[in-house]
């Protein structure tokens, strides 16, 4: 069995800047200063933070809440979520799989939802997994207070609220795109999880339309998205494969720096705070250690030292 070597996957850490809060919690169940549940404080995201004390009444199994300045920034830090990122950094496109059926999934398939963002057609069971992993913005300043309104108008109890508010930020965040998820496209029910349903004769004009998209991100570089009946993944027993769409060296790196300028020039501006990447680190992983930029910084490939790896062949 011949083994995997080259580039499996592009990691890379990300700093990123801000103010205040972009991605909310919601109210949030607490107790007041009155010693009675309140409902009227809203939490943004805290990684790690519960509203319960532990404590328990006994005789009636309550839960004890805690207070809305009962909080730690530093044990409980403010994040931003991975589903708020991903979100904004295919902004673009966020809305059209509403509009996705079989008859014109090509367009979606050559697309940066297609190849990056990856989808699921309801109505048909196609699916394209994503190769980008992104893990949550961390805060690391813990700038956060407590802030008391008061709604304009008649003054009672159902016109005060509160929130637990941020100042400046500075997020951490890593991620990473497997080489072995963005190379191929399945086209082949076999397995299930074919990106479209294709008829015969089909593949090649797909993969032709797979392969000008690609060009299009990059007119001065000659990618390739070859289509084949029968591709195996390296290390089969049986060689059993499935029809679909393997990218070569070139079509993958034109795809991996374009998936790396989107992130760079990442930023969020709502619910009244911002938050842009100010530098991304990069690693071309070509070791078997998944994130090692994370846990050994001093080891990583900022530059590609070897061609991404192949893990499919014809047969």
């Amino acid at each position: 069995m011949n083994k995997v070597t080259g580039i499996k996957s592009v990691d890379f850490k990300i700093t990123a800047f801000g103010y205040g809060v972009v991605n909310w919690n919601g109210p949030t169940t607490l107790t007041g200063d009155d010693g009675k549940t309140v409902d009227n404080h809203t939490l943004p995201k805290l990684r790690g933070y519960t509203n319960l004390t532990g404590k328990i009444k006994e005789e009636t199994g309550y839960k004890y809440k805690k207070q809305a300045t009962d909080i730690d920034f530093s044990q409980t830090p403010l994040y931003i979520s991975q589903n708020c990122i991903r979100h904004h950094l295919f902004r673009d496109q966020a809305f059209d799989l509403h509009y996705a059926k079989d008859k014109n999934l090509t367009d979606v398939l050559a697309s940066i939802t297609g190849l990056i963002r990856g989808y699921v057609v309801p109505s048909s069971q196609c699916k394209r997994t994503s190769p980008l992993l992104l893990e949550d913005f961390i805060d690391q300043l813990g700038n956060g207070n407590f802030e008391q309104f008061g709604q304009a108008g008649e003054r009672d109890s159902t016109s005060f609220f509160s929130k637990t508010t941020f100042g400046d930020t500075q997020y951490t965040a890593y991620g990473s795109i497997s080489i072995e998820q963005l190379e191929f496209i399945s086209l082949d029910k076999k397995f299930d999880r074919a990106a479209m349903i294709v008829k015969e004769g089909e593949g090649e004009k797909i993969a032709q339309v797979v392969q000008d998209f690609i060009k299009s991100l990059d007119p001065n570089r000659e990618p390739k998205a070859v289509f084949h009946a029968n591709y195996v993944r390296n290390g089969t027993i049986f060689e059993e494969g499935e029809a679909g769409i393997l990218l070569d060296n070139t079509a993958i790196d034109i795809l991996v720096q374009h998936t790396l300028n989107m992130i760079a020039e990442l930023n969020i501006k709502q619910a009244k705070g911002y938050m842009y990447v100010d530098s991304i680190e990069v690693d071309y992983n070509d070791s078997n250690k998944m994130m090692r930029i994370k846990r050994s910084p001093d080891a990583i490939n900022p530059t590609p030292e070897s061609d991404y790896a192949v893990y499919f062949y014809a047969k």
